[in-house]
C-alpha cells in the first residue's frame, strides 16, 4: 500500500485514483483515460525515471504535445520526487535550450512527435516507449518542502527567469480552490493553456484533486472543434480570449463557471459572458507566477454596477498596498502591491540579484518575505482590491506577461538594429486588446526613408521578425515595426516613451498580388474588416499572421467566413489554408460545403443549451 502524498501537488490525485479508478480523468481527441489508467501509467513512468536518476529536487524537463501523454509525464515526474520543467515544443529552439540549461535539466521527457523540437543536451526518455518495470508500489519521494515545478517568465534582462514553486504552495492553492469554487461543476475543466504558463497547473490539478476530468484542447480558440466540447463546464482564460470566443460563437453550451484573469477585466465582458452563455458564475482572478497561480478572487455577480475589482486576498496570500517607503497607504490611495504568504515562491532560479531586488524582507511580519509585484492597486471599502496598472515596463497582452525590456534587448542585439523600443498600441479597428509595436532605428545611413517621420518597411520587418522568431515565442514578436531616424528622448536623454508615434497606415501598394477571383475579392474585404485595415493593403499571397492577425482574430474570421460562404470553417482550416489564394481555392471546392450540417449543428447546440440548465450539477470535493 503506497503512502499518501499529502501536502504535494499530485497527492489528492492519487487518493481519487485509489477510490475511483474507473472514473474518467482525461478527455482528449485521442480518447478517454481513466483515473486508474493515468495512475498506472504515471506510476510505471515514475519507476523508470527513478532508475534513470530522478530524485527530489532534480529538474526533469517535459517537452510534449497536448495529449494524455503530457499528463502522464508530469505526474510521473512528480511521483518520482523530481520537479518538472515545462518546455512547450512550439517555443523557439533557442528559448527551450536556454530554459533547459538554466534549470539544470539533465533528463528530458518527450514524445516521438515532439522529440525533434526538444533541446538536445539532456538525456531523453520517450513517452510511449515500452516500460519493462512492473507496476507496483511507487515510492512517493517528494515532500512538501521540495520544488514541484519551475516555470519561466519573461525577464527584463533579455532572458527568461525561472520561478520555482514548492509542493506546499501548490497544496495550499488547491485547498483554497476547494473553498473558492465550492459548488462549481469541475466535472470537465478545459486545459487550454500552454504548460509554460502557471494557469495550466490549476487547469490540470484542480479537477484531478476533486474527482473531475481534464478536457485537453490545443488552445482556447480550438475548443469549438474539440470532440469533447460538450463536456466542458469550467474555463479559465483571459478577457480578450473569451471576447474573441464570444465573437466567434465558440463557447461550450455546457459551460457553467468562467474564471477571467491575466489582464484587466471589464464589466462589458462579464455581462456578455452572463448574457451569451449558460455560465452562472464569473470570477475575476489575479496573481503573478511568483504567487502560485492566483492570490485574489472576486465572484462578479451579473447585476453589480461598476468595473469589477480583483477581489479579496485568498487564504494563501498576504497582500499590502505600500508607498515608496514600504508604509501602508490609506484606503482608496494607490500604491505598489506586495505579496506574501503560503503561495509565495522563494525567489528566482540562478538570479540572486533579481531575487534580492524583487523578494524583500517583510517589515510588517518579522522573518517573512514579500514580493514586489510591480502592479499598482488600491484597497477599496470592504477590503477588496482595485487594480490600477503597472509601475514598470511589464505589460500583459492577451493574457501573456511580457517584459518590454526583454524584447528590446533581443531587438538591440540584431545586426539590422541600431537601437529599439517596444510598446503596446491600439490595433486600429480591432478589439483584441492592441498589438505589440517595435520602434526601430535601423543600422546604416538613411535606411529606407528620406523624410523625418516614421516609416514602414515590410522586407526589413520580415527580416527582423524572422530573427526574433528563432529566440522568442510568437506572442513576444512585434506585429508591427515602425522605423525611425532616432528614438524620442527627454531633456535628460532618457527614452521618451510617451512620444513614440502611432504606427503609420500601410500604403495601398503593399499587396503582394491582387485578388484574382470573386471569392478572393470577398476574402480580401473580410480580412481587411477583421484586421482593421484597408482592403487595398492586403494581397492574395499575404498570410493572416503576417498582416497582424492572431489566434483570437482567427476565431472571428472563422465565424465571418462560415456566415458568408454558408459552410463550416474552423480555426484549424485557417491554419491549413494560410493565404487568400489557398483559402479561396478550398472555399470554391464544393466538396466541403455542408450548409445542412451547419444548420443541424445549430439545432443540436440549441437543444443542448436548453437541457444543460436543468441537468448540470456540481461534483463533490
Amino acid at each position: 500500500m503506497r503512502p499518501p502524498a499529502s501536502g504535494t501537488l499530485h497527492g489528492r490525485f492519487l487518493e481519487h485514483a485509489s477510490r475511483s479508478p474507473d472514473a474518467p480523468a482525461v478527455f482528449s481527441d485521442a480518447g478517454v483515460m481513466t483515473y486508474g489508467e493515468l495512475d498506472r501509467q504515471s506510476g510505471m513512468l515514475a519507476e523508470r525515471l527513478i532508475a534513470e536518476g530522478a530524485r527530489p529536487g532534480v529538474p526533469v524537463g517535459i517537452c510534449a504535445e497536448r495529449t494524455p501523454a503530457l499528463l502522464v509525464g508530469i505526474l510521473g515526474i512528480l511521483r518520482s520526487g523530481a520537479c518538472y520543467v515545462p518546455l512547450d515544443p512550439k517555443y523557439p529552439a533557442e528559448r527551450l535550450r536556454f530554459m533547459a540549461e538554466d534549470s539544470g535539466t539533465r533528463l528530458l521527457l518527450t514524445t516521438p512527435a515532439s522529440r525533434g523540437n526538444c533541446p538536445q543536451g539532456p538525456a531523453a526518455v520517450v513517452l510511449g516507449d515500452p516500460v519493462t518495470a512492473e507496476p507496483g508500489a511507487v515510492p512517493v519521494m517528494s515532500v512538501p518542502s521540495d520544488t514541484a515545478y519551475v516555470i519561466y517568465t519573461s525577464g527584463s534582462t533579455g532572458q527568461p527567469k525561472g520561478v520555482p514553486i514548492r509542493h506546499s504552495s501548490c497544496a495550499a492553492m488547491l485547498a483554497e480552490t476547494d473553498r473558492i469554487f465550492a459548488g462549481c461543476d469541475v466535472s470537465g475543466v478545459a486545459a487550454a493553456t500552454s504548460v509554460c504558463f502557471d494557469l495550466s497547473v490549476m487547469e490540470i490539478f484542480m479537477p484531478l484533486s476533486r474527482g473531475g476530468a481534464v478536457v485537453l484542447v490545443e488552445s482556447a480558440v480550438h475548443i469549438a472543434e474539440s470532440r469533447h466540447m460538450d463536456r466542458i463546464t469550467y474555463l479559465s482564460t483571459t478577457p480578450s480570449v473569451v471576447t474573441g470566443m464570444l465573437d466567434g460563437g465558440g463557447l461550450p453550451p455546457t459551460l457553467r463557471t468562467v474564471v477571467l484573469g491575466g489582464e484587466a477585466v471589464r464589466r462589458r465582458v462579464v455581462d456578455r459572458v452572463y448574457r451569451e452563455t449558460n455560465a452562472d458564475r464569473v470570477f475575476n482572478g489575479y496573481g503573478p507566477t511568483e504567487g502560485t497561480v492566483f492570490c485574489t478572487f472576486k465572484l462578479v455577480p451579473p447585476d453589480e454596477p461598476g468595473e469589477p475589482s480583483i477581489g479579496t486576498p485568498s487564504l494563501t496570500a498576504r497582500l499590502y498596498v505600500l508607498d515608496s517607503d514600504l508604509r501602508p497607504v490609506p484606503e482608496g490611495a494607490a500604491g505598489e502591491l506586495y505579496l506574501g504568504g503560503a503561495g509565495l515562491a522563494w525567489g528566482y532560479l540562478n538570479r540572486p540579484g533579481t531575487t534580492a531586488e524583487r523578494f524583500v524582507p517583510d517589515p510588517h511580519l518579522a522573518g517573512e518575505c514579500m514580493y514586489r509585484t510591480g502592479d499598482i492597486a488600491r484597497f477599496l471599502p470592504g477590503g477588496e482590491l482595485g487594480f490600477v496598472g503597472r509601475a514598470d515596463h511589464q505589460v500583459k497582452l492577451r493574457g501573456h506577461r511580457i517584459e518590454l525590456e526583454e524584447v528590446e534587448a533581443r531587438l538591440g542585439g540584431l545586426p539590422e538594429v541600431r537601437e529599439a523600443a517596444v510598446a503596446v498600441r491600439p490595433a486600429g479597428g480591432r478589439t483584441d486588446g492592441g498589438s505589440l509595436v517595435a520602434y526601430v532605428v535601423p543600422q546604416g545611413e538613411g535606411a529606407g526613408a528620406s523624410g523625418t517621420g516614421p516609416w514602414l518597411d515590410a522586407g526589413l520587418q520580415a527580416q527582423i521578425n524572422g530573427r526574433l522568431g528563432s529566440a522568442l515565442p510568437d506572442y513576444m514578436v512585434p506585429e508591427t515595426c515602425v522605423f525611425l531616424s532616432a528614438l524620442p528622448r527627454s531633456p535628460n536623454a532618457k527614452l521618451d516613451r510617451a512620444a513614440l508615434p502611432d504606427p503609420p497606415a500601410p500604403e495601398a501598394s503593399a499587396p503582394t498580388a491582387t485578388a484574382g477571383t470573386p471569392t478572393e475579392a470577398a476574402l480580401t474585404e473580410i480580412w481587411a474588416d477583421v484586421l482593421g485595415r484597408e482592403p487595398g493593403t492586403i494581397g492574395s499571397r499575404d498570410t493572416f499572421y503576417d498582416l497582424g492577425g492572431n489566434s483570437l482574430l482567427l476565431v472571428r474570421l472563422a465565424k465571418r467566413l462560415s456566415q458568408r460562404f454558408d459552410r463550416r470553417v474552423g480555426v484549424s482550416d485557417l491554419f491549413r489554408f494560410r493565404d487568400i489564394v489557398a483559402l479561396g481555392r478550398w472555399l470554391d471546392d464544393d466538396g466541403d460545403a455542408v450548409p445542412e450540417a451547419v444548420e443541424e449543428a445549430r439545432r443540436r447546440a440549441a437543444a443542448r443549451r436548453s437541457a444543460v440548465r436543468d441537468r448540470a450539477r456540481p461534483v463533490g470535493n
